[in-house]
């Protein structure tokens, strides 16, 4: 990502101006602005000379449609108010309640899960902010066709929920001391939507940027590493002032240790008003510290644009130096050493949390995971958040970033997933960047691609691209689609390859087709033999097993043979959804762990066959007495990236956990905190909300997010058992992601 440095949660520099001051009577009191300088990095700098400012917290929220809702002085006093990320469908319209329903049009492939209109508006004002900048919104998802108003103008609509996009809203916005208010409506009533849960509403992350008319351009610039001595980056300048400038571009590398590198300036170019040029330049490393699986070093490129001899603009954007190689012969090599794949699929909902993941719930999926020996993630089946992205750079991951899970065909009748808009010409503003080659409007699939490609394509942990997941459309359609979406990936990101998960490849005529030769690597899931067969057909290809079942044997198949990078297992941890006709279970049985990070048998053996160290289950009682609890991390702050795992186990006298057990727990929370959700690892409907959930083998956990500084305590009790007690810190400290083997 590049726009900020690699997180969110980074601050602005004390040199910038301050963009934004929400009214007083949206400020959330429970969980403050997120807003900080995190700094275990390099790569953690902040903007010198744009303003980015966290946008998540002060927003207001409304449970169904709201007639003229959209309208600057539409009356919101009553309307609740929260942070964003925000998924109201795994809370439901009306928390504590249970949100599920055997009834509900989502059916079960949607996790039973509620589904329908929710409207959000937040108040600020531009104070500090000259009335020359340009001002934009920028989301990095929102479930789904999000329709956007800024003071009553509707700005524009976006229907993907897993794409990230950006509208100018400087001609809507008043500048000063003015109340601005921006509305967005998002609707998931078309159902079923998706084989699997979605989640509805602001879910990821918010942010708003002011920059001087002459910038870099929306995820404009493009880094890369042609050798290990060698950081090269190309940017394009967008002049959207009254007047022509001239302009040149000047590159500054920041070590991982915080050591910069000198400066490289490029050549001025005259940019007329309303053009654009591009620029690039290369920056000489020597004895570089490379990023791979076991040090994840990074970078910080900091490209700052002058104009007129004057710094007006700077991108901040993450490198990682590293080389990754794909060939039939010898398959994937980082840095030079052949690696295979040790992955796993994800899918992106966090059970109690839904799709709405503080970063610490991802760190702490992502290190159990890693404990296991997977060293691959695959986003199954659409693209990431950036702030998992941002994980998955500093601890030391490969990610297959997938696009899309349907084509322009259904795989069942599930009239609002992506197939209805696939094909559908994308409306302007779209919110991406332009489309490689395209003449006149596109199609959204294109546009969608192109703003997955332009924003992931910065991270060095996403290692190849996937145009999509068992497609069902016929080979015909088939191939004139991935041919174009191949091209756009080429076009902005010629450094990685592509692949697709592909649907029995020989019976679909994958293997003797087109797709065997526009695909860089061709990808199958279930189907070895198939994948194999089409890597040995001339030309030859290198292969991946983009999903597998759970059986370890299919490991010895990818050691075998050294033009296949490595296999996929379905799945990393449960997931919610993909439960159709299994109620009052809203969850399948896929996973190496259950959805709250305790391992399965099967995540054992996976564990050794990828030569991690072994790790065993805790031992078990029988007897229930008494209740123990402990956090998992003792210090939380009141970042709503932040947040506790208190695990509840009910145990014998000896303090085993009796896994027999499905007490309900009852949790209670004294001092500066608050209870976010209660979960358990169970598949069968409850509601995450409140201070009660039923152990599930003997476990439960309360989430806490502190509200201040102070001790917190948290009891938990059980019918006839000794209660637990255990204490944590609150802290007003920021959230600060880890790297490496952490958590």
């Amino acid at each position: 990502m590049r726009r900020f440095a690699i997180s969110r949660r980074l601050a602005v520099a004390a040199a910038s101006i301050v963009a934004v001051a929400l009214a007083p009577s949206t400020v959330e009191a429970v969980t403050p602005a997120a807003t900080h300088v995190a700094g275990a990095t390099s790569a953690d700098a902040a903007n010198r000379f744009r303003t980015v400012t966290d946008f998540d917290p002060g927003w207001l929220f409304h449970y169904g449609d709201a007639s003229g809702a959209g309208g600057g002085a539409y009356p919101d006093g009553s309307w609740r108010t929260l942070s964003v990320p925000h998924d109201w469908s795994i809370e439901g319209p009306n928390p504590p309640s249970d949100p599920f329903s055997q009834s509900a049009p989502s059916t079960g492939r949607g996790g039973y899960a509620p589904s329908g209109i929710g409207w959000y508006r937040k108040h600020f004002s531009l104070s500090g902010v000259p009335s020359t900048r340009k001002v934009y919104i920028e989301f990095d998802g929102v479930m789904a066709n999000a329709s956007v108003y800024v003071n009553g103008a509707l700005i524009g609509t976006h229907p993907d929920g897993y794409t990230s996009f950006r509208y100018d809203i400087t001609a809507a916005a008043k500048f000063g001391g003015a109340d601005n208010v921006i509305a967005v409506k998002t609707d998931t009533s078309p159902q079923p939507a998706s084989r699997y849960y979605t989640g509805a509403g602001i879910y990821r992350d918010v942010r708003l940027i002011a920059t001087d008319p002459v910038h870099v351009d929306q995820w404009a610039t493009y880094v890369t590493t042609p050798n290990l001595t060698t950081v090269h980056a190309q940017t394009t300048v967008v002049n959207s002032g009254n007047a022509t400038a001239n302009v040149s571009v000047q590159g500054v590398l920041t070590d991982p240790d915080g050591m910069t590198l000198s400066p490289v300036t490029t050549a001025a170019k005259t940019i007329a008003t309303g053009a654009s040029a591009t620029f690039g330049y290369d920056v000489p490393v020597s004895s570089p510290k490379l990023w791979n699986l076991a040090t994840p070093n990074l970078y910080s490129l900091a490209t700052d644009v002058i104009a007129g001899g004057s710094a007006v603009d700077d991108d901040i954007t993450p490198v990682g130096i590293r080389s990754l190689t794909f060939s039939a012969s010898d398959g994937m090599k980082l840095n030079g050493k052949s690696v295979k794949f040790q992955g796993v699929a994800l899918h992106q909902d966090y059970h109690a949390l839904g799709m709405a993941a503080p970063q610490r719930a991802m760190q702490r999926r992502l290190a159990e995971l890693k404990a296991l020996g997977v060293n691959a993630i695959r986003t199954a089946h659409d693209p990431p958040s950036p702030a998992f992205l941002e994980l998955t750079d500093r601890m030391g991951f490969l990610v297959l970033d997938e696009f899309f899970d349907v084509w322009t065909q259904h795989k069942y009748s599930d009239v609002g997933d992506y197939a209805t808009y696939f094909n559908r010409t994308a409306s302007s503003p779209t919110g991406a960047p332009p489309v490689p080659a395209a003449t006149g409007s596109a199609p959204w699939y294109q546009v969608d691609a192109t703003s997955i490609v332009a924003r992931d394509r910065n991270h060095p942990s996403v290692a190849m691209w996937s145009a999509g997941n068992e497609i069902r459309d016929s080979l015909s359609t088939r191939t004139p689609l991935l041919t174009r979406m191949v091209s756009i990936s080429h076009a902005l990101d010629p450094s990685r390859p592509v692949t697709q998960a592909l649907f029995r490849p020989a019976d679909s005529g994958d293997v003797t087709g087109a797709t065997r030769t526009t695909l860089d690597v061709f990808g199958g899931n279930y189907r070895p033999d198939d994948v194999i067969k089409a890597m040995k057909a001339s030309p030859a290809r290198p292969g991946l097993f983009t999903e597998m079942g759970t059986d370890t044997s299919a490991w010895t198949t990818v050691k075998n043979n050294p033009g296949v990078t490595g296999l996929f297992v379905w799945t990393g941890a449960a997931y919610l959804g993909e439960a159709d006709k299994l109620w009052p279970n809203v969850e399948s049985g896929f996973g190496l762990m259950d959805a709250v990070g305790t391992v399965r048998p099967i995540g054992y053996s996976w564990q050794s066959t990828w030569g991690a160290p072994r790790t065993s289950p805790p031992p078990t009682g029988t007897t229930a007495a008494k209740v123990l609890l402990a956090p998992d991390e003792t210090t939380v702050s009141t970042d709503v990236n932040d947040v506790s795992y208190v695990k509840a186990t009910v145990a014998d006298a000896s303090g085993r956990v009796v896994t027999s057990s499905s007490t309900p727990i009852t949790y209670s929370i004294s001092g500066p905190g608050v209870i976010v959700a209660v979960d358990s690892g169970s598949p069968v409907q409850e509601s995450f909300r409140g201070t009660v959930r039923k152990a599930y083998q003997g476990v439960a956990y309360a989430l806490v997010r502190a509200t201040g500084p102070g001790v917190i305590t948290v009891t938990a009790s059980a019918g006839g058992l000794t209660s637990g007690k255990t204490t944590l810190t609150g802290a007003i400290t920021p959230f600060v992601p880890c790297s490496g083997s952490c958590d």
